[in-house]
């Protein structure tokens, strides 16, 4: 495994990641790899169009007519009123 190294960081991030690792039970060091590996994607969420995202989800499982009657049906429903705060 390789070190990394963070200058200049500031003081109110290092200590809301000391509160958080503390919480968790885990050194700054362990929760910093969590947090890191939280926010970045995996190289195979990169680049994944919805439709892949969709087909890897359902699966083999595909929409009947009555699927694809329904969801044409909602969007073309009119949208709704937007909400009034004037009383």
């Amino acid at each position: 495994m390789g070190n990394l190294l963070l200058r200049g960081v500031d003081q109110a991030l290092k200590m809301r990641l000391e509160e958080t690792a503390r919480r968790n039970g885990r050194s700054v060091s362990e929760e910093a790899i969590d947090q890191l590996q939280r926010a970045l994607p995996t190289p195979d969420d990169t680049g994944t169009s919805a439709g892949g995202r969709l087909r890897a989800i359902l699966g083999e499982e595909r929409f009947d007519d009555a699927d694809i009657e329904a969801i044409s049906a909602f969007r073309h429903q009119p949208d709704r009123e937007p909400p009034r705060f004037d009383g």
